[in-house]
């Protein structure tokens, strides 16, 4: 089997939760909090169809579906990115959807590890760049010299590609980024799947051609909390939410329900 050329994960990551920082947010963090929210809630990091403010999307129902099993009581709440983040980091008994505990201190935002807990992953996340229909699959980073490439505005891709020579179109949205590829704008874009799956399926388009031996990165995303007692014995339940749902068939008839191959689910 061919070994897949993986960039550093960090980029993945940047590119998949994007790369705004807490402080963006620290001055009006006051105002942005909701009293009315339950302080140990599980934010969620929304950014479009697949984790949607009004709870619909792939990456909810995969969560939703844990917390159901787990019967905890737990809220879960979606916001919008930034606001997720400063709920999150000023509430010590909350937690945070979807992310990783490496990504937040490869990001800055955290530098006391010790102080986070997470849950096993829940959902495997590749990253590559989809070509033109017409151009067929990237077989190569140095074949990009001189192409232009959609990407989410703040990731860290031009940081990680720029040296072969590309230029970069900054993009608002997944589907931005779809429309701008398939109108013939670039030549390639940025994306993750299984998000990416959601998006061209819904535009009525297959998804465009990709080298699955020249991924990005593949990262598992999880839930992360405060290490409080509380919180630890909530990642307990929920990790043996997680196993129930796997060994009972449920989370791949889950998967398979929604489209998505079961390479994206992680053993737990």
């Amino acid at each position: 089997m061919k070994a897949s050329r993986v960039l550093p994960s960090i980029f993945v990551l940047l590119a998949f939760f994007g790369s705004a920082s807490i402080a963006d947010g620290a001055d009006d963090a006051a105002t942005m909090l909701d009293p009315s929210t339950s302080s140990d809630s599980i934010f969620g990091t929304a950014w479009g169809m697949t984790l949607a403010l009004d709870g619909s999307g792939f990456y909810n129902d995969v969560l939703q579906a844990v917390l159901d099993n787990a019967e905890t009581e737990k809220n879960y709440k979606p916001l919008p990115y930034r606001r997720a983040k400063v709920e999150f980091f000023l509430r010590e008994h909350s937690c945070l959807y979807p992310t990783e505990v490496g990504f937040l201190i490869q990001s800055g935002e955290i530098d006391n590890p010790e102080d986070y807990i997470q849950t096993v992953p829940l959902i495997w996340v590749e990253s590559h760049l989809f070509s033109r229909y017409e151009l067929g699959p990237l077989a190569s980073f140095d074949d990009l010299k001189g192409a232009r490439i959609a990407y989410p505005n703040g990731s860290a891709l031009p940081s990680v590609l720029d040296r072969y020579g590309p230029s970069f179109v900054p993009t608002t949205s997944e589907t931005a980024k779809a429309r701008m590829l398939i109108a013939g704008r670039v030549d390639h874009m940025s994306g993750s799947l299984p998000d990416n799956l959601f998006v061209f399926r819904a535009m009525g388009r297959k998804l465009p051609p990709y080298n699955p031996d020249l991924a990005l990165a593949r990262v598992g995303v999880s839930v992360v909390c405060h290490a409080t007692p509380e919180n630890q014995a909530f990642v307990a339940a929920f990790d043996e939410s997680v196993a129930g749902l796997y060994g009972s068939g449920a989370m791949q008839a889950l998967f398979e329900a929604a489209g998505v191959d079961l390479r994206f689910l992680p053993h737990p």
